[in-house]
């Protein structure tokens, strides 16, 4: 099966990265080096393809309540120009994908992760009338993070982004057709993710790679992405949701807007009165070793748990991890050993985030 490419292939290799298989498309892994863009986000700021991930338009008069059925969000919620990092549930209550909803003018677009565009679409019309357009493949994502993204955006599109809240959007008809930017992100830090038509996507990169450059902007890949948002704690899908984890169990329980109706809530009820018998933690390894992905973590020898996700954060120069335990081991402070190639490395609970 041939991996698809984003409108920026070309530029990313022309750029120097490194590409890889991801979610179905060829993706850029790095260009000058994980360590490097990840301080560059930490410190100055980083630009982000990330038109992988899926666009939705949801219209109509029936959009919020179709919405509402099928998110753990009432999106009635949610006000013109607002946002709303939300999750879509199966009935058994575990989860189908977290996502972002975006208020705007035209509807609300809906971003799922990359490859989960029919999935989530699907799901969506099987609860309500209101029509779902399926624009992943015509749509240009590009997250600016970091410290110096405003003066950046700011010199790139000859406009003032002061007053645009986190959380919050406005639109971008410079860039297209409802086009819009949103302070939102990925990284932990303060940024601004643009969403407009695939076609310009060359011309709106390199005009932000021109703007950013005295302020010390690079080209960032998937690799800084993923230790950027793990030292921040955030969730990844195919990490910890793998397995069918409820929002209860991945610490998402904050997402759940209990007061309406909405698909899964029966079995999620239930979880919430019984209690959940694993949840998601952070542990921070003292010694030598990396935590990964699907390594065991026990207590005394005797398996807890399992590590979702896990690397050496760049900022603590130790390794951290997000990994389901018994709640019984499950509180901060607690200590407990991942299996590191079948060795034990000493790790603590502690609170998230980690940096």
């Amino acid at each position: 099966m041939s991996l698809l490419r984003t409108p920026l292939h070309d530029l990313h290799v022309k750029l120097g990265a490194r590409m890889v298989p991801f979610a179905g498309y060829e993706m850029p892994v790095q260009y000058a080096g994980i360590l490097e863009e990840h301080e560059a986000v930490r410190k100055a700021a980083g630009l982000f393809d990330v038109s992988h991930m899926s666009n939705l338009w949801v219209t109509g008069p029936d959009a919020v309540s179709t919405l509402s059925k099928a998110l753990v969000a009432d999106v009635g919620q949610v006000p013109m120009s607002g946002t709303k990092y939300t999750a879509v549930l199966h009935d058994d209550a575990t989860i189908v994908d977290d996502l972002y909803v975006f208020h705007a003018p035209k509807g609300y677009h809906v971003v799922p992760n990359a490859g989960m565009n029919q999935v989530v679409a699907d799901r969506i019309r099987q609860m309500g009338k209101a029509p779902v357009q399926d624009a992943t493949r015509e749509t240009a994502i590009l997250a600016l993070q970091g410290p110096k993204a405003q003066p950046i955006l700011e010199a790139a599109l000859g406009r003032s982004f002061a007053d645009l809240k986190r959380f919050h959007l406005t639109q971008a008809p410079e860039l297209g057709a409802d086009a819009f930017v949103s302070r939102t992100g990925y990284t932990g830090e303060d940024g601004f993710e643009l969403f407009f038509p695939g076609v310009r996507a060359v011309e709106v990169f390199e005009r932000l790679l021109h703007a950013g450059k005295p302020h010390g902007l690079v080209p960032t890949g998937l690799g800084a992405r993923d230790t950027l948002r793990l030292e921040k704690g955030y969730c990844l899908a195919g990490h910890e949701f793998a397995g069918g984890r409820t929002p209860l169990e991945a610490g998402l329980g904050w997402l759940v807007h209990w007061d309406h109706d909405f698909a899964g809530k029966p079995a999620l009820a239930k979880q919430k009165a019984e209690g959940v018998k694993r949840k998601l933690v952070g542990l921070r390894a003292g010694g030598k070793g990396i935590p990964r992905q699907d390594m065991p973590v026990a207590k005394e020898g005797r398996e807890v748990g399992v590590v979702t996700s896990g690397t050496l954060s760049p900022t603590l120069k130790e390794g951290i991890a997000l990994a389901y335990v018994d709640v019984a081991h499950a509180a901060v402070g607690s200590e407990l050993d991942i299996m590191v190639r079948g060795k034990p490395l000493a790790a603590k609970v502690v609170k998230l985030p980690f940096v």
